[in-house]
């Protein structure tokens, strides 16, 4: 009997703010002994980085990766979508998250919370993750996750160079 293989994924986004652009999500799954990979490429958060160095990160995040989610969403879209009762950026973030993580049937997710309110963020996403994923992943959730972890930084990276 082999040891099964724990896939760690982490999203982030570019682009808050629709006056300015599309919003891109990603979400990227690494195998989790190839962490280290992104270490060795100097993999960090888009925002301590060049364009320069995210553009050739980019190519080589592409390389390492166990698979990925991008998402764009226009600025139509967005404006489309906030007018509904109840809505704001941060739950159509959530619900966009929760949709591309459960395509990727991890085990962990560490996602960057857009909101001040990290437990409802949570919960939030929780309820809308599919059954299998919400009962097996180990959910992280926090402010500057795409500053703590690398999995997240690699998304931030590959978010931001889309968007730009």
């Amino acid at each position: 009997m082999g040891t099964s293989v724990k896939i760690i994924v982490g999203v982030d986004e570019a682009g808050r703010g629709p006056v300015l652009g599309p919003l891109v999500m990603v979400a990227i799954a690494m195998k989790e002994g190839e962490l280290k990979k992104l270490e060795w490429l100097g993999v960090k958060d888009s925002k301590q980085l060049s364009s320069e160095v995210r553009e050739e990160l980019f190519e080589r995040i592409h390389e390492v990766v166990h698979d990925f989610r991008i998402e764009v969403i226009e600025p139509d879209a967005i404006d489309l979508s906030l007018r509904e009762p109840g809505t704001n950026l941060n739950w159509l973030e959530a619900e966009t998250c929760a949709r591309m993580v459960s395509e990727l049937d991890p085990d962990t997710i560490i996602i960057d919370c857009p909101s001040p309110n990290i437990k409802a963020y949570t919960d939030f996403i929780s309820s809308r993750l599919s059954k299998a994923v919400r009962e097996k992943a180990q959910l992280i959730i926090e402010h500057k996750a795409d500053v703590n972890y690398i999995v997240a930084s690699a998304a931030s990276i590959v978010a931001k160079v889309i968007r730009d």
